[in-house]
């Protein structure tokens, strides 16, 4: 039996001390060791010399897949620079880009996206994984609507007996929008799966304050033409510890980690 660990975390674009942020980062996975990571605003400038995913992929010595998204002008010690916050998925196994689709969008919050890839993992085991970034709009509808559009990509894409969906979908356990997406992919929550503590929390902002909100998720479909899933043991909060000295976490998320077990 092989474990392999996912995390999932939101990087919080260029915000915050990023050059100190990046680095804490860098050190907090690489001292819990994920196989498999789901990455949210990943900031990318070719102008400001900086580019979240690549960085972290030198420093984990991971493959790196990155799907740009909502290019705009953003501030970067204290210059407006060209950039993109998009997509990235970083693993210790094969991997490959599948497809990538824009979600149902409104103006004002359009180029939201979903990324699938394909990972290779031990005994020639493929898995499918989707990463995504629902809108954090007052719209329960549109982001209902886009949760089920992932979890349709998701569940019609064959040949995987490994199919696991992460991201930043901006919804709370058991809202309307978690509910569309586990219904229609035949989903389970992976952090229930896997026994993590609760209540759970990945906004650290929130957390700071006494309230224990998580927005942020890990998902696994049925196997092919089943009704099981896959097994998952030691779900838990990641990426959660304060540097005191600096005074920072690494990202204004916290991540979800669970690990699946594979025959």
């Amino acid at each position: 039996m092989e474990q392999i660990k996912i995390v999932t975390i939101n990087t919080w674009k260029c915000d915050g001390n990023y050059d100190k942020r990046i680095v804490l980062l860098a050190e907090q996975l690489k001292a819990i060791s994920p196989a498999v990571i789901a990455c949210q605003e990943c900031f990318s400038s070719d102008e400001a010399n900086a580019d979240t995913l690549k960085f972290l992929s030198e420093a984990l010595d991971m493959q790196a897949c990155f799907l740009p998204g909502r290019f705009r002008k953003r501030l970067f010690k204290g210059n407006w620079v060209n950039s993109f916050s998009g997509l990235g998925i970083l693993s210790s196994f094969p991997l490959s880009e599948l497809e990538n689709y824009i979600l149902p969008d409104v103006p004002g919050d359009e180029q939201r996206k979903l990324q699938l890839a394909e990972i290779v993992l031990p005994g020639e085991r493929k898995m499918l994984l989707a990463n995504t970034h629902l809108t954090h709009l007052r719209n329960v509808e549109l982001r209902k609507e886009q949760a089920g559009f992932v979890a349709d990509k998701a569940f019609a894409f064959d040949g995987y007996k490994y199919k696991i969906i992460c991201g930043d979908l901006n919804a709370i356990p058991g809202s309307p929008e978690i509910n569309e997406l586990t219904l229609k992919a035949k989903a389970i929550d992976c952090y229930t799966a896997g026994s993590g503590a609760e209540p759970r929390y990945s906004l650290a902002e929130a957390f700071n304050r006494g309230l224990m909100i998580c927005v942020d998720h890990i998902f696994a479909l049925p196997f092919p033409s089943q009704n099981n899933h896959p097994d998952f043991v030691n779900s838990s909060i990641v990426l959660n510890s304060k540097d005191h000295e600096k005074g920072i976490y690494p990202s204004d998320h916290f991540g979800i980690s669970t690990t699946l077990v594979i025959d």
